[in-house]
């Protein structure tokens, strides 16, 4: 069992510090321990008192788990002030941990201080020098250097000079900065790492700096290089961001079983596609709505952003003596030229999830005409001018691409259903 410890304060709203750290990393396969330097009487709105524990007490939590418990990595986060940080320091270097990541926490989300001015030079002197990560954010970078952090190239300026005081590897988050793309930056010594991701558009943030550290620690424990459990951590972060939990009224925190929903629910839409197929395949006629080389299924996630959030087959659908056949498997693959078609629908409407496109004729539109269907013709963006997405959306096609029917659904069994209905219904016409 791989074994981590945690030296932070606790979170009474349960989003950041020794609260999360512990949900990453048992999401990791981790064992955690903890070591709890400050209670905050805390919510997502802000911090509202911390009550520090005796540093006496600390170590002796300290030495409680380290005589005990061999851990392959640990991470401080909140330690408050230059007592705290002296004895964490000191009993760190007695029980020689290796793997230690700093997250030299000084401000928290809501802006309120967590870490007392005349201890900066302190966490510079005793407690960078012990450490194989320090991940300090653009402000934690900013105080540590006396300067302000602005762009990607001063943020590499800064990781080295981070690694001066000690360090052997800085990662600087690059969440403050402006536009669509989130940059982390890795200096290891050798060698500058950008870590990007596109930037999500939520509140529920609060813990950001907590969980992907833990998930470093996480993955130092299992054995990674601090280049691979960087890397991976930047993933998990991702996901936790994105499934980013809406409670209270402030800054919701992170989910750090992120990346756990994300692969139950690819897992669920890799299933869902297979599910249709069969489906489609035991329903008569459906074989002669195919566009020859061209049909697929798409389903998206549930939270799907990108194109990469999409999953299709392999190959095109195949007709077979009157049936319909695939070759490949279902994938996530953005490269589907009408992927984007699904995507938009989305984003008008959430509940749109599946889309399957059919070859075009005036008699597919006429059956669909006969059921009542709501149809709307493509026309060029905006792909749709209302919430209400139609049933079928058709395009006549052009030079540059052919012409086909697109069928919308929520669900698999929708999307099932209403193909074959509408097979059923092209047949009679």
């Amino acid at each position: 069992m791989y074994k981590a410890l945690t030296i932070a304060g606790s979170d009474s709203g349960g989003g950041a510090g020794i609260q999360t750290d512990l949900k990453t990393f048992t999401a990791l396969g981790v064992y955690g321990t903890s070591v709890i330097t400050a209670l905050t009487a805390q919510n997502t709105l802000g911090v509202h008192g911390i009550h520090t524990v005796p540093e006496d007490f600390i170590a002796r939590q300290l030495e409680a788990v380290l005589s005990d418990i061999p851990v392959q990595a640990a991470k401080t986060g909140m330690l408050g002030d230059s007592a705290t940080i002296s004895v964490v320091a000191e009993m760190l270097t007695k029980y020689r941990i290796l793997n230690l990541v700093v997250d030299p926490v000084m401000i928290a989300q809501s802006g309120d201080r967590l870490l007392q001015e005349d201890s900066v030079d302190v966490l510079r002197n005793k407690l960078l020098p012990l450490s194989l990560i320090a991940t300090p954010n653009l402000p934690e970078a900013g105080f540590l250097l006396d300067r302000e952090i602005t762009n990607v190239s001063e943020m590499e300026t800064a990781a080295k000079e981070i690694r001066l005081l000690g360090p052997r590897c800085v990662l600087v988050k690059g969440g403050h900065l402006p536009g669509e793309e989130m940059v982390d930056v890795f200096y290891d010594g050798n060698s500058y790492h950008h870590l990007t991701a596109k930037k999500i558009d939520t509140k529920n943030t609060h813990g950001t700096g907590c969980t992907y550290a833990a998930a470093i620690t996480a993955h130092l424990a299992r054995g990674l290089t601090p280049l691979e459990a960087v890397q991976l951590a930047k993933h998990f972060i991702t996901d936790a961001i994105s499934h980013g939990i809406c409670v209270g009224a402030g800054y919701g925190p992170t989910n750090p079983i992120g990346s756990l929903l994300r692969e139950l629910e690819t897992s669920r839409v890799i299933e869902g596609l297979r599910t249709v197929l069969e489906q489609l395949m035991q329903s008569p006629g459906v074989s002669n709505l195919l566009a020859e080389g061209e049909t697929n299924l798409f389903y998206a996630l549930e939270d799907a952003i990108t194109l990469s959030d999409i999953a299709s087959y392999s190959a095109p659908l195949l007709r077979s003596q009157g049936k319909i056949e695939a070759l490949g498997a279902p994938v996530f693959d953005s490269a589907h030229p009408v992927a984007p078609i699904l995507l938009a629908a989305r984003q008008t409407n959430s509940r749109i999830r599946l889309m399957i496109n059919l070859r075009f004729s005036e008699e597919i539109i006429a059956a669909a005409q006969a059921m009542d269907w709501s149809i709307v013709e493509f026309t060029e963006t905006p792909l749709f001018n209302s919430s209400d997405i139609p049933s079928i959306l058709y395009d006549r096609g052009t030079s540059d691409r052919p012409p086909q029917i697109f069928l919308f659904a929520s669900t698999p069994t929708d999307l099932a259903d209403k193909t074959a209905t509408l097979a059923r219904c092209f047949r009679g016409c």
